[in-house]
């Protein structure tokens, strides 16, 4: 069986639109995809829809059954919450193997930004997401950084209008060599390109490490990022930032870990900012890893429960070495309301299970002018608030799938943050932010004085 708890389902890494489907492009779906046997006879795609909601279907009841031969496939799951999806079978099989981190194009997210109080009073692209081990990694680009041109076959372009940066890379074939112009000068040299993803960063204030992947595509070890340590954060505090909870992040974290106390590290900040969630399993490994040093027991991290009162049990999984996160390291997680479901997950079984306070739970206080400009689309000084999961069912004869919301989430200490996230009244810490994201990245410097004045 597969199951998922993440805010909505990925967007390709190139994609314009409104700040909604710059979030989806942030975030992943959690998914354990199981084969489907209903019955004992071959049922056609829409029997077999229909029959998967009735039996598993978390909101069945409100469900409007009205005129359903009428509608598609997709159709049908748009009546569903907005967690919900029905895939083909191509669509599906590439799901999958994105969501196992083998990844294809560029590998970034952006976003339209243009208006009054904005880093684009005149319009531009700005930076969202650079995914690692990218192309767009390897080139230089970062997040908060602004596209304002290209170059292709010898013909430079100036971005104006939001399709201009889709209508310039989605005719260049894959393995073909262009260059994408920044406000500031910058001067990307990219190509469409097959890589594997990575998920999982660490910078201290006088080095920096990212996993690195054999020719394979295997995860193989950690290798030094020159150029992109911190030399802000104090001695002894190392910065990890996770991008899912899917494909080998629980293993990098693992590597990572090695290097954390390697360089006698005693305080961890864990970057979950535009997190969305990811594989329930990874989540899992995780909270493993801050569990594992505590005693020899085993460490609920998560249960469910389903329409029909049933409550399954997620537990911790133990880390063969149980001293790569001691009991005396000091856990600081940042957070803002791009941070749902597995993102949340995890967070609660930190906390449940005292290797995190609330205070040391900082949360985006985002600018009168973002929140303007996000018209209404995203929160502030509070996580997402995601407490539902969702399990991906498969037509074995078909290859099609069905996400369904099949059950609520409740924490180690039978907290469900559902529709109110993790929150300043919780007693966490709120930093001021000025975007989503920067290209310095204020906001974490900011967070980081709060953890030196702590020290001292």
């Amino acid at each position: 069986m597969e199951e998922e708890i993440s805010l909505l389902p990925r967007a390709h890494s190139l994609r314009a639109g409104n700040l909604i489907k710059i979030i989806i492009a942030l975030t992943a779906v959690l998914i354990i995809a199981f084969t489907a046997f209903l019955g004992g006879c071959a049922l056609d795609s829409k029997s077999w829809v229909l029959k998967t909601i009735k039996n598993n279907y978390y909101y069945y009841d409100d469900f409007n059954e009205e005129g359903l031969d009428e509608l598609s496939l997709y159709e049908i799951a748009d009546r569903l919450d907005i967690y919900s999806e029905y895939y083909s079978a191509e669509e599906y099989a590439a799901l999958v193997k994105e969501n196992s981190g083998v990844r294809a194009g560029v590998g970034f997210s952006y976003s339209y930004v243009e208006g009054e109080n904005t880093p684009c009073p005149d319009g531009g692209f700005m930076l969202m997401l650079v995914v690692g081990n990218s192309p767009a990694e390897a080139a230089g680009m970062k997040v908060g950084h602004i596209l304002t041109g290209g170059i292709y076959d010898g013909n430079e372009v100036t971005f104006e209008g939001e399709d201009a940066l889709s209508e310039f890379i989605d005719p260049i074939p894959a393995n073909v060599d262009f260059t994408l112009l920044g406000s500031e000068g910058e001067v990307y040299k990219v190509e469409k390109q097959i890589y594997n993803e990575s998920y999982m960063f660490m910078a201290t204030n006088n080095s920096a490490w990212t996993p690195t992947f054999t020719d394979d595509g295997e995860l193989h070890s950690v290798a030094k990022a020159e150029g992109r340590e911190i030399p802000y954060l104090p001695d002894g505090v190392a910065y990890f930032s996770m991008a899912q909870f899917f494909g080998t992040a629980g293993k990098e974290f693992g590597l990572l870990l090695e290097k954390f106390n390697e360089e006698h590290c005693t305080t961890l900040i864990l970057d979950l900012r535009n997190n969305g969630g990811g594989y329930v399993s990874v989540m899992q490994e995780m909270a493993g890893y801050f569990t594992s040093a505590m005693s020899n027991q085993t460490y609920v991290a998560m249960t469910a429960e389903y329409r029909n009162g049933r409550k399954e049990v997620y537990n911790c999984i133990k880390q063969k070495d149980a001293s790569l996160v001691p009991t005396s390291t000091k856990v600081y997680v940042l957070a803002n309301s791009g941070t749902a479901s597995a993102s949340e997950a995890l967070i609660g079984a930190l906390i449940s299970h005292g290797s995190l306070e609330y205070k040391n739970v900082f949360l985006s206080d985002f600018s009168d002018g973002f929140l303007d400009w996000a018209k209404g689309e995203m929160g502030t000084r509070r996580s997402y608030g995601k407490g539902i999961m969702q399990t991906t069912f498969v037509n074995w004869q078909t290859g099609e799938a069905l996400k369904l919301t099949t059950a609520q989430i409740y924490w180690p200490d039978g907290t469900c943050i559902h529709g109110r996230g993790v929150t300043e009244e919780d007693g966490c810490r709120t930093v001021k932010a000025d975007w989503l994201v920067t290209a310095n990245d204020e906001e974490l410097q900011r967070a980081v004085d709060m953890i030196k004045a702590d020290m001292s």
